[in-house]
């Protein structure tokens, strides 16, 4: 059961769905588009099964006879399209569901916004299809095109030069479907599934399917918004461990598009650096927008598998040449130098020939000769992508387009028995001859248009990573946070300490006097703070003073402290700590995202921590190996192991990670760890301040956890 109460679909279910046999399309009127389009649909792409209209008022729609309503069909239909209304929405899925249908397909159902009526209509969908088991597309959806069968239960125009393969796509948006469904044949598709507002059918049930099936090599994704952030992420690892590609692009990086989630689809959205952590740790490629996705596609549907990222260039333009090199840079292709045994026998044939990668062959000789040996000698490099641009446009002269197949056919002879992926790039975007386009889909050619956009998704696809092993693990240790305890930032420091993390000497102080006298228990130079339960971003307010020596110093940095915090009106104690040295200022953070469940973070830290906004993230539990997988894919795991005079304690930092949490796990009223800095040196890292923001144990049933803590594992006894 997934964390909506529903229970996932049985594959049967799904291909009732997704394959169906039979359609009825109640509401079917010979006065509308929507009323006759899945009829057209189905008629232009083949469909062999039956499609029946169900309306009373019409003896026939577009020549098929009607029936009046579905229970006087002879067989129950595979999938039911409910053309109606909001109101009759429900009843017409209740009479599907009686007479056995296996799917009921709602394209309005009143969701092109959320609201109280679209609410009532989803809770009562998903009680139906929990007691009956019907799946149910939408509402709010365009239906479903499968190119499998030539069903096509969907409410748009389903063009003719849409064609069949191995890419499979969802998406929650009508409008990016009908853009995928529009795009001049550029993807082969096995199934589009449009799924709107997922009251029942969800993008986890969706790609669980394509997961198993054997007409489905890849799968495109658009989120907007998570039914269930977990079961999408299991089921994505589906895919990804039935050897096949999941891409996904998602939107809510700002504000504007999260409240717009919200307000479309009724839906929560969750972090965009969380959601890319979960996503690519599940397997899954990111796209930028849609169309890096579309061009993902492009690649996938050729069946060729991008292995690597070593990308060998071959173009007709020096400049251009320089272009591709510094976008190649951007998307993380290596472009390797070339070796004696490419460049040797092309200097050889012209001794004036410039080899270099990307190799400008144009005007060495004739083109037919140099351009066959030139991309030949690339192929031979063992290199994972031969990328061969030419600006091919469909309103470029015959000279020119001639000059695109003649390479396009280089291409293909250079790199038909290797494993090298073969691109013909257009570095513009405008659409290609299509003699080329065909030529191109004939030999499993990528045929992509735009060089940033092209390489960005090389780039992403050389990139991918397999799913991360998953971390299934007890919290080592548990301490006692007594709800009466107020979390300063010495009670969080001590309690940080208790889980293993180093920490700094400190004592309170309530006057100048008691702060020297705390002062001279501790060797050297001390910081002198305020603290007091809330209290944040001390420094901002000149409520922190380091480096005192000596008893003068320390009084009048305790004198300071006070007046300033009196001054903003402030009630504060004093902290007397032991100052730290060391080389980098290291954030470490936990939360606990309301979707996605436990989050790490780790990143640099310091004063300018938020300004820099340079952080990693990982989603789950940790342990040691998961958290130096995190460190070393990240900017201040890389500074710690290259710092010059010699690394620094990475191990330290990887055991705070694992220990912040366990904490926040074991912990389920803990809703935030922030340790800025951890000064880390060669041979300690040490958490010099922390805040613990947590919730009150009667609040936790209306707040979302993202994982389930056994109740044993919570000690709610009186901090010692």
């Amino acid at each position: 059961m997934n964390t909506n109460g529903h229970f996932p679909l049985p594959g049967a279910a799904l291909t009732a769905t997704l394959r169906p046999r039979s359609i009825a399309v109640v509401g079917a009127s010979p006065r509308s588009f929507a009323g006759q389009i899945v009829q057209r649909n189905c008629a232009d792409h083949r469909f062999e099964g039956l499609i029946v209209p169900v309306n009373g008022k019409y003896t026939d729609v577009a020549g098929v006879p009607t029936v009046a309503s579905l229970s006087d069909l002879d067989q129950a239909p595979d999938a039911v399209v409910a053309l109606v209304g909001t109101a009759r929405v429900q009843a017409i899925a209740e009479e599907a569901a009686a007479i056995g249908a296996g799917a009921v397909i709602v394209p309005g159902g009143g969701f092109t916004d959320s609201g109280g009526e679209a609410t009532d209509l989803g809770a009562s969908l998903a009680t139906l299809a929990d007691v009956t088991g019907i799946s149910v597309v939408g509402p709010n959806c365009m239906g479903v095109v499968d190119l499998v069968t030539g069903a096509m239960p969907y409410i748009g125009t389903v063009p003719r030069d849409v064609r069949r393969g191995g890419v499979a796509a969802i998406a929650q948006s009508g409008a990016v479907i009908e853009a995928l469904v529009s795009a001049g044949g550029r993807i082969p598709f096995s199934t589009l599934v449009s799924s709107g507002a997922e009251v029942v059918t969800t993008t986890a049930d969706y790609l669980r399917f394509f997961a198993a099936d054997a007409e489905t090599d890849a799968v495109l994704v658009f989120i907007e918004g998570f039914a269930d952030a977990q079961d999408v992420l299991a089921a994505a690892r589906d895919v990804a461990e039935a050897g096949k590609t999941v891409a996904a692009c998602f939107v809510g990086r700002s504000a504007k598009a999260r409240d717009g989630i919200l307000a479309h689809s009724g839906k929560l959205a969750p972090s965009a650096r969380v959601t890319a952590a979960a996503l690519r740790q599940a397997g899954v490629v990111l796209a930028e927008d849609l169309d890096e996705l579309i061009t993902i596609g492009e690649i996938l549907g050729t069946g060729r598998r991008v292995r690597g990222a070593r990308t060998h260039i071959v173009t007709n333009s020096g400049g251009e040449a320089n272009l591709l090199s510094d976008l190649a840079e951007d998307a993380a292709l290596d472009l390797p130098d070339l070796t004696p045994t490419a460049s040797a026998p092309l200097t050889e044939r012209w001794p004036a020939f410039h080899t270099a990668n990307p190799l400008d062959p144009w005007g060495v000789d004739d083109y037919t000769t140099v351009y066959p040996a030139a991309i030949d000698s690339l192929a031979r490099e063992g290199g994972d992508i031969v990328i061969v641009s030419q600006d091919q446009q469909v309103t470029a002269g015959d000279y020119e387009r001639q000059l695109g197949l003649d390479l396009a056919q280089y291409l293909a002879d250079a790199t038909g028995a290797r494993d090298t992926v073969p691109v013909m790039l257009s570095p513009t975007s405008q659409d290609p001859d299509p003699r080329l386009t065909a030529f191109c889909r004939d030999n499993d050619i990528a045929l992509l248009r735009g060089a940033r956009g092209a390489l960005r998704a090389l780039g992403s696809l050389a990139h991918r990573t397999p799913p991360s092993p998953q971390v299934s693990r007890s919290p080592a240790r548990v301490v006692a946070i007594s709800e009466s305890t107020e979390l300063t930032e010495d009670v969080a420091l001590q309690i940080l300490s208790e889980v293993g993390i180093r920490t700094p000497l400190q004592k309170r102080a309530t006057t100048p006097a008691e702060a020297v006298s705390a002062a001279a228990g501790l060797e050297g130079p001390v910081v002198i703070k305020a603290v007091a339960d809330g209290l944040l971003h001390k420094s901002d307010l000149g409520l922190v003073v380091t480096n005192a020596v000596g008893a003068d110093a320390v009084q009048l940095a305790a004198r300071e402290v006070l007046c300033r915090a009196s001054a903003a009106g402030l009630e504060v104690e004093l902290l007397v700590v032991e100052q730290i040295s060391g080389s980098l200022d290291v954030v470490v953070g936990y939360k606990r995202d309301p979707q996605f469940g436990p989050t790490t973070i780790v990143g640099l830290g310091g004063v300018w921590a938020e300004m820099l906004d340079s952080v990693s993230v990982h989603v789950g539990a940790l342990d040691l190996d998961a958290a130096h997988r995190l460190l070393d894919a990240s900017q201040v795991g890389r500074m710690m192991h290259e710092a010059r005079g010699g690394a620094l304690d990475v191990d330290a930092v990887a055991h705070a990670l694992v220990a912040v949490s366990d904490l926040g796990i074991a912990h389920p009223e803990i809703v935030a760890i922030d340790i800025n800095p951890i000064i880390v040196g060669r041979d300690r890292a040490v958490a010099v301040d922390a805040v613990i923001e947590r919730v009150h144990m009667p609040d936790l049933e209306s707040t979302t956890l993202g994982s389930t803590i056994p109740a044993h594992a919570i000690n709610q006894g009186a901090k010692p």
